[in-house]
C-alpha cells in the first residue's frame, strides 16, 4: 500500500485516507471560506460537499448531522441549520433563483413498503417538560419584504410539475386533537363581513374521513 493512501494531507491534497474509511475529529472553530475568482465558479460549484454511502439494511444514515444545545438558562438565540441566499449589494439577478435552503429527495432505485419520501420534514420534539412560549409550529413562513414585487407573491407555493395526479395538496392527519383548521387574524384585505351566495358558482372537493365533500364558491 502506498504512503498517499494513508496520508494525511502530505503526498496530496487528502485529510484522512483515500480509501475513505478514516475517522477525522475537528476541535474548536472550523471554518470554510471558499471565494472563487469570477469565471471559475463552475469549476468547483460549492463551498463544502458532503458525500456519504448508507451501506445497511437498516438504521439511520446522516448526510450532514448539526446539532446545537443550549447550555444555559435565557434568552438564547439558536438555529440548527440556517441556510442564507443572498444578492449583493449593486447585483442585480435577472432570471436567477435565490433559494436559502432547498430540500430534495431522489429515488434512482426502487422504494417499497411503508417507506416515506419527504423533500423537507419539520418536527417539534419535547424532552420531558411542557412548553411555555408565544409561538411552537413545525413550520414557520415569514416574508419580511418592505417593497412591492413584480409577479406572484405568497407564503406558500405549492406546484405538480410531474405527470402523476395527487390525491391531495393538503393532507391533515389531526389524530383528534386540532381544534380550528384556521386561525386567521388581522386580515381586512381577504375577509369580509358579508357572506356571498350570488353570481357564478364553483365547489371545491374535499375529503373528510374518507368521504367526498364540496366548499361552494361564487363570485359575487
Amino acid at each position: 500500500m502506498t504512503n498517499a493512501a494513508y496520508n494525511v494531507g502530505k503526498d496530496s491534497n487528502v485529510i484522512g485516507n483515500l480509501l475513505k474509511t478514516s475517522y477525522n475529529k475537528l476541535t474548536g472553530y472550523t471554518k470554510v471560506d471558499n471565494r472563487p475568482a469570477t469565471g471559475t465558479v463552475s469549476a468547483e460549484a460549492y463551498a463544502l460537499q458532503v458525500r456519504g454511502y448508507h451501506n445497511d439494511t437498516s438504521g439511520e444514515y446522516k448526510g450532514v448531522d448539526a446539532h446545537v444545545y443550549l447550555r444555559v438558562d435565557g434568552a438564547g438565540y439558536l438555529r440548527g441549520v440556517k441556510g442564507v441566499g443572498m444578492v449583493n449589494s449593486g447585483v442585480t439577478a435577472t432570471n436567477s433563483w435565490i433559494i436559502g435552503v432547498s430540500g430534495m429527495a431522489v429515488v434512482d432505485g426502487v422504494m417499497a413498503g411503508t417507506s416515506v419520501l419527504a423533500g423537507l420534514s419539520g418536527a417539534i420534539e419535547t424532552g420531558s417538560a411542557a412548553i411555555t412560549a408565544s409561538l411552537v409550529t413545525s413550520c414557520w413562513l415569514d416574508s419580511q419584504l418592505n417593497y412591492a414585487v413584480t409577479g406572484v407573491h405568497n407564503l406558500l407555493h405549492m406546484t405538480n410539475n410531474g405527470s402523476t395526479t395527487m390525491d391531495e395538496a393538503i393532507r391533515i392527519t389531526a389524530g383528534n386533537k386540532i381544534t380550528n383548521l384556521f386561525t386567521i387574524n388581522t386580515a381586512s384585505g381577504m375577509v369580509a363581513a358579508t357572506a356571498t351566495t350570488a353570481g357564478t358558482s364553483k365547489k371545491i372537493k374535499i375529503s373528510l374521513d374518507g368521504v367526498t365533500y364540496y366548499l361552494n364558491a361564487y363570485t359575487g
